[in-house]
C-alpha cells in the first residue's frame, strides 16, 4: 500500500500550521505591556483545567514519546507500554504530594522556577545549583524533541534529514521566542485534541480492522516463536523495568515543564486535577497501549521498515484517508515542536529568573527581562540543534536528559517537602554527589549492565540524610516554607 502524503495532506497540513501560528501571535500580542514577564514566563498564572490539562499531557506525549513509543512497540511490542505506565504513575503521585505545596508557595511569593523553589526551602547557592542541573537536564531534552520533529519531516515529507532538524530547529525557536509559555500552552490545547484523536481514536481502530483486531496481532505474531513477545504484556525483563522505573519515575517531581505548568494553573485545584487526568487515563491507558498498538500494526504491515522510530509517521500514511493524514500528521510535527519549546522555555526561564535578575541585574524592568529571555531561547536553541546531532537516538536522549536530572535533584525535593531535618548542606551536598555519580557512571558505559540512574540514586539518597544528619541548618533557611501549608479540599490555606 502507499506510504506517501495526498496532495489533500498538504493542504491540511498548511491549514493546520496557520491556526497554530494565528493561535500564537494573538497571545503574544495581548500579552504585551503590563505583566508581559509574567505572561511570557508563567501564562498569567490564569490557566483553566484543560488548559492545564492538555499542556501538561501534550509536553510529554506530543514530542519524543510519541515517536519513541511506535518504535517500542515495533521492536519490543505491547509490553514497551508500561515505559509510559511509569510516567502515568509519577504524575498522578505528583498531582497528590507535590501540587497544592508547590502552587500554594508559587502563587504567595510569585515563585517561578526549581531554583526559586530551592532557595526558598533552603538558600541561594543550593537554589542556583538546582537551577543549574535542571536547565541542563532539560536542554538536552530539547535536542531530542529536534530530532523527533527532523525525523517527521525526513519521513513524511521526503527532506534530507540535515534540512529537517534545521528547520524544525528554526521553527521551534521563532515560535518560543515570540509567544513565551502562555502561547506555548493555548496551542497545546488545539495540538492535544488533534493527537488524541487522529491516534487513539482514528488511527488504532481503523489498524485493527485492517489487521483482523488483537486476536489478529496476536495469531500473527503468535505464529513465530521470535515474535511471540512481541503480544506478551510481560515480556519487558525485570531488569529493563526497573531502569525504565529509576529513570523515569523521579521525572516529574524535578521537571522545569511540569513546575511552569503548575505555575501557570488557575489555583491548586485547577493544578490537581490536571495533573491526575493526564496520568489517568491520557498517558495511561490510551496513550501507552495506543502508540504501542501503531508499532505492532506497523510491524504486521509494513515489517521491512528499517529505523523503528518511522514505525508511527509510515503507518499513518498508510492507514487515514487522505487529508486527515495530513492533518494528524500535522499534529504530531506540531506537538513534538510543542514539546521541544515546552523544554526550552524552561532553561530560559531558569537563565532569565535565576541568573540574569538575581546576579546580573536584579534591578531590570519587565520589558528587559522579556528581551532577555528571547534572546537566550535563540542562543540555546542554536546549542540545543547542535546538541541533536550528536545523539541520533531520539529515546536514548530523552532518558538520558531523565537520568541527569533525577539522580541529582529527586531526592532534594522529597527531603524539601517532606523531611524538615533536610539541611542546606545536605540537599546542595546530595544534588552535587547522585548527579555526577550519574554522570561518569554514563560516561565509563554503564559497568556490569546497571543504568546510572541506580548509581545517582544509590549515592544521593543516603548523601542527603547522613550529611544532613550531621549539619543544621543555617540562618538562611526557612524549614516552614512548605511545611506550613494545610491544604483544603478545592484549595489551600
Amino acid at each position: 500500500m502507499e506510504t506517501s502524503l495526498h496532495f489533500l495532506d498538504f493542504i491540511a497540513m498548511a491549514l493546520y500550521f496557520a491556526v497554530l501560528i494565528w493561535i500564537g501571535v494573538s497571545v503574544a500580542r495581548s500579552g504585551r505591556g503590563e505583566g508581559e514577564s509574567e505572561s511570557f514566563l508563567a501564562a498569567d498564572r490564569n490557566m483553566n483545567l484543560v488548559q492545564t490539562t492538555c499542556s501538561t499531557a501534550a509536553t510529554d506525549l506530543g514530542g519524543g514519546f510519541s515517536i519513541a513509543m511506535g518504535g517500542l512497540g515495533f521492536t519490543l511490542g505491547i509490553s514497551g507500554s508500561w515505559l509510559i505506565a511509569i510516567s502515568g504513575i509519577s504524575i498522578v503521585m505528583v498531582s497528590f504530594l507535590m501540587v497544592p505545596r508547590v502552587k500554594s508557595w508559587s502563587d504567595r511569593v510569585k515563585g517561578l522556577t526549581t531554583g526559586d523553589m530551592f532557595e526558598a526551602r533552603f538558600d541561594r547557592r543550593t537554589g542556583t545549583v538546582a537551577a543549574v542541573v535542571i536547565g541542563l537536564a532539560w536542554f538536552t531534552f530539547v535536542g531530542g524533541q529536534i530530532i523527533a520533529g527532523g525525523k517527521l519531516l525526513q519521513v513524511t515529507l521526503g527532506m534530507n534529514l540535515t534540512v529537517a532538524v534545521a528547520l524544525s530547529g528554526a521553527v521551534i525557536l521563532a515560535y518560543t521566542a515570540m509567544g513565551g509559555l502562555k502561547a506555548v500552552i493555548y496551542t497545546d490545547v488545539f495540538q492535544m485534541f488533534v493527537l488524541m484523536i487522529g491516534i487513539v481514536f482514528i488511527a488504532v481502530p481503523i489498524g485493527l480492522i485492517e489487521v483482523g483486531g488483537w486476536n489478529g496481532i496476536v495469531e500473527h505474531f503468535s505464529a513465530s516463536a521470535d515474535t511471540a513477545s512481541l503480544v506478551d504484556w510481560g515480556a519487558v525483563g525485570w531488569k529493563q523495568a526497573l531502569g525504565w522505573f529509576f529513570a523515569i519515575f523521579p521525572v516529574w517531581f524535578i521537571s522545569i515543564a511540569a513546575m511552569q505548568r503548575i505555575v501557570a494553573a488557575r489555583d491548586v485545584k485547577t493544578a490537581r486535577r490536571a495533573f491526575f487526568l493526564t496520568g489517568i487515563p491520557i498517558e495511561w491507558p490510551l496513550f501507552a497501549i495506543g502508540s504501542t498498538l501503531i508499532g505492532l500494526i506497523a510491524r504486521m504491515l509494513l515489517p521491512e521498515i528499517e529505523d523503528a522510530e518511522f514505525a508511527t509517521p509510515m503507518i499513518l500514511m498508510k492507514l487515514l484517508p487522505a487529508g486527515i493524514t495530513g492533518i494528524v500528521i500535522a499534529a504530531y510535527i506540531a506537538a513534538v515542536m510543542s514539546t521541544a519549546d515546552s523544554c526550552l522555555i524552561g532553561p530560559v526561564a531558569i537563565f532569565t529568573n535565576d541568573i540574569y535578575h538575581k546576579y546580573l541585574r536584579p534591578d531590570a524592568d519587565e520589558k528587559s527581562l522579556v528581551r532577555v529571555a528571547r534572546i537566550a531561547t535563540i542562543v540555546l536553541g542554536v546549542l540545543a540543534i547542535g546538541i541533536a546531532y550528536l545523539v541520533p537516538n531520539v529515546l536514548k536522549l530523552i532518558l538520558y536528559a531523565y537520568t541527569f536530572g533525577a539522580a541529582g535533584i529527586f531526592f532534594p525535593v522529597l527531603g524539601l517537602l517532606f523531611w524538615r531535618r533536610t539541611t542546606a548542606t545536605g540537599a546542595f551536598w546530595s544534588m552535587l554527589c547522585g548527579g555526577t555519580s550519574a554522570v561518569v557512571w554514563a560516561m565509563l558505559g554503564e559497568p556490569l549492565g546497571f543504568a546510572a540512574s541506580y548509581t545517582g540514586w544509590t549515592i544521593g539518597l543516603p548523601v542527603l540524610i547522613i550529611v544532613s544528619l550531621l549539619t543544621d541548618h543555617s540562618p538562611e533557611e526557612d524549614v516552614e516554607v512548605f511545611a506550613a501549608i494545610k491544604v483544603k479540599r478545592g484549595g489551600t490555606s
